[in-house]
């Protein structure tokens, strides 16, 4: 089965911009906090709909302010920003916004590694910045894997998803989330990597706190 459609739309020339409208979804909410002091316990807890950009140039994030995400020489990368609402522990409401960097090249030669449903994972990581509506913001790195998912429709007409599986590390905090520790997971998923507004998914379900 021929599968992730969106590596082959990577070779057109020029980028395609995916816009992607995202459907919330449940998420267990957990922490609490002292005072106006930090969150404590899972300071990132909750779900989140927006929009994503994917440019599929090749070039990767090319970020001078997270050069950790630019693509390495010799590979093929791809470059996803996200945006949008986002309701938890540390933002309700607020935002969420991500870059994440997906390498495509590998020991596989841009085939990924088999996720064992006929698809194909490849390394990804990011890093991204949850903020309440006062401004006050979190700041985590992702690492993790982007895989795609089983296509869906009837052939020629298939449609094909892709899905970021990972975890975050808080690496700090402005206003009353200075000093914001804490671990957990992050996932983003998209249903059609190749048209625009596509529905997708952000979660966040944290482990631990400051």
């Amino acid at each position: 089965m021929k599968r992730f459609n969106f590596l082959a739309g990577l070779v057109a020339a020029g980028g395609l911009v995916l816009a992607v409208a995202v459907a919330p979804v449940t998420a267990r909410a957990a922490g609490r906090r002292l005072g106006n002091g930090p969150f404590y316990g899972a300071p990132l807890d909750g779900f989140g709909n927006g929009t994503a950009t994917d440019d599929k140039t090749g070039v990767g994030c090319q970020d001078p302010n997270n050069p950790n995400l630019n693509c390495p020489v010799g590979d093929y990368c791809s470059c996803i920003t996200g945006t949008g609402a986002f309701k938890g522990i540390a933002a309700l409401p607020g935002t969420v916004t991500t870059e994440i960097s997906v390498d495509f090249s590998n020991d596989f030669n841009l085939y990924g590694t088999p996720n064992g449903s006929g698809g194909y994972c490849f390394g990804a990581s990011g890093v991204g910045t949850a903020a309440d509506q006062a401004g006050n913001t979190i700041s985590f790195n992702l690492q993790g894997s982007l895989c795609d998912l089983v296509p869906t429709g009837t052939a020629p007409d298939l449609i094909y998803g892709s899905a970021f599986t990972g975890s975050y590390s808080i690496t700090g905090g402005t206003g009353r989330f200075t000093g914001q520790a804490g671990t957990g997971s992050f996932t983003e998923t998209d249903s059609d990597v190749n048209t625009a507004d596509a529905p997708t998914t952000f979660t966040a379900v944290g482990s631990s706190g400051h």
